[in-house]
């Protein structure tokens, strides 16, 4: 067994952060589900290898995670409620772009790019279709799609996928998707990118708030949130 120890700060606490050699389970927990993380307590995150069947070979149960690009809509969406703007909605988009930074952080620098994609992914995918964060969602999932197709072009296929398992002092425990690594020659380049894909986040939100003055403080909260995860690429 491989043990790396890491610490990271999570909303003020010192964190244990591990990255272990073991099988992964097959869950995959939505993004509201991982929020109930911020009222539990200090979080620690271990960072989980899979098993290989072979040496360069794909994961045992581990399917390679691909982007699937959404279907056309000839209008709005009908599924679930509409949800309006609040502080507590709004709260907890921040609270899980805090997350997924304290994940990423975790990681080795080539495996960001993927983190930022895969957790994006998930994030968009649990916020309403319909109500008043309809266009942030769009905003994070094309963030997204354009990290994950960086990401999948320069995927390092010799490194083992790695799933993340936030945990809390009261026992509650969140695996992430697959997170894949990128080629070693490129690391610095694709975080680069990266961070420039989520500027672009940043700036689509700042100017949606400047046009509104009734979202105006969510969409400013949202896109600082998202400008933190932009440094941390920038500092890989």
């Amino acid at each position: 067994m491989i043990s790396n120890k890491y610490t990271c700060l999570v909303f003020g606490v010192l964190a244990p952060v591990s990255m272990v050699a073991t099988p992964l389970l097959a869950k995959t927990p939505t993004a509201s589900e991982i929020l109930k993380v911020h009222s539990a307590g200090a979080l620690s995150v271990d960072l989980e290898y899979p098993r290989f069947a072979q040496v360069g070979g794909s994961p045992i149960d581990e399917p390679t995670y691909e982007y699937d690009e959404p279907e056309p809509s000839d209008g709005p969406s009908e599924s679930g409620p509409s949800i309006e703007f609040s502080e507590d909605q709004t709260a907890l988009v921040v609270v899980q772009l805090q997350q997924i930074q304290s994940i990423c952080a975790a990681t080795e620098p080539a495996y960001r790019t993927d983190c930022f994609a895969t957790l994006y992914r998930q994030l968009a995918e649990d916020i309403p279709e319909n109500g008043d964060y309809t266009e942030i969602k769009e905003i994070l999932e094309t963030a997204s799609r354009d990290l994950k197709k960086l990401s999948n072009a320069n995927r390092d296929k010799d490194k083992p996928a790695v799933r993340a398992t936030l945990t809390t002092d009261t026992g509650l425990a969140i695996k992430t998707p697959p997170i894949n690594a990128v080629k070693a020659e490129v690391v610095q380049q694709l975080n680069l990118e990266a961070s420039n894909i989520l500027e672009e986040a940043e700036t689509k939100l700042l100017r949606s708030a400047s046009s509104d003055a009734k979202r105006a403080i969510h969409y400013q909260r949202i896109a600082a949130a998202v400008g933190s995860n932009k440094v941390l690429l920038r500092s890989a």
